[in-house]
């Protein structure tokens, strides 16, 4: 004869599946706020700015005026940064001269501290330049608060319109068929 489940059993078993629905449902809304943050600045200006990379250069907007420009936000203590560090230095190698690449590191906005940025810089080992972004600047693409969703890969084009917002570990495939479609 089978055994019967207890009325505690059945409860905890409905309050368990109930849990698990809540959650993904939540991460899910999360995620589609965020995404929709990050299409927020497709199809319009690339924002004013000015930000310092680490040779000290202070880059502006009108730095990438009549160049296309990929944008790579990206952070320490990110592990999709770090799975996607390889494709990016190889993306670097790759890009025609007519396209910038600018590494955007949102360590500063986030309060890590200065040695675990240099630690984060010295194994990514990229060799575009890497600004050092505030809060604005975050603000101005996908909200401050969300400055910790990263990576995030940003296409400009020629006249200085975002045109797509590349949410996740992206590929050099998939960057440069942004690039190509940003012409």
């Amino acid at each position: 004869m089978p055994a019967r489940t207890s009325r505690r059993t059945r409860i905890a078993l409905i309050v368990a599946a109930a849990l698990v629905v809540a959650y993904f449902g939540v991460t899910a809304a999360i995620r589609k706020h965020v995404d929709d943050l990050i299409e927020h600045s497709v199809g319009k200006a690339l924002p004013e700015f000015r930000l310092p990379d680490r040779a000290g250069r202070v880059w502006s907007a009108a730095d990438l005026r009549g160049e296309r420009a990929v944008l790579h936000f990206f952070r320490s203590q990110c592990g999709s940064c770090d799975a996607e560090a390889p494709a990016i230095r190889d993306l670097e190698q790759r890009l025609p001269a007519d396209v910038v690449l600018l590494h955007v590191m949102t360590d500063a906005v986030l309060d890590f501290p200065a040695e675990l940025t240099a630690a984060t810089l010295a194994h990514k080992q990229f060799r575009r330049p890497v600004l050092m972004a505030d809060a604005a600047f975050v603000d101005a693409f996908h909200q401050v608060k969300w400055s910790n969703v990263t990576p995030i890969t940003y296409v400009v084009d020629a006249a200085g319109v975002v045109r797509f917002g590349l949410r996740g570990k992206q590929t050099v495939a998939s960057i440069e068929q942004a690039l190509t479609a940003a012409k």
